[in-house]
């Protein structure tokens, strides 16, 4: 899985510091799943009965990391067009 995330300019992250917390956040979550996926290939796949535990957990915790990206990339996306918004409103 190939991962593109978008680093915040330094005027971004002056006007909005959390951007750059988040952004490693993202990418924590990115790898955590991955690494989750590729220590438990069978998660890739559908719940089974009988399935251990730890697997359970691992493709829970993969599709909550893939949750929390979207989410976190939606709150940037939010913050940037704000951002945007009020620098067209600056007179200068």
């Amino acid at each position: 899985m190939k991962i593109r995330v978008r680093v915040p300019p330094p005027s971004d992250l002056h006007e909005e510091p959390p951007l750059g917390p988040l952004l490693l956040l993202e990418l924590a979550a990115a790898v955590v799943a991955n690494v989750l996926r590729a220590r438990h290939i069978q998660i890739e796949g559908d719940f089974f009965d009988g399935e251990a535990e730890d697997i359970t957990v691992a493709r829970v915790l993969a599709c909550e990391c893939g949750m929390l990206r979207s989410t976190l990339r939606e709150y940037r996306r939010l913050i940037v067009a704000r951002l945007a918004r009020e620098r067209q409103r600056w007179p200068f």
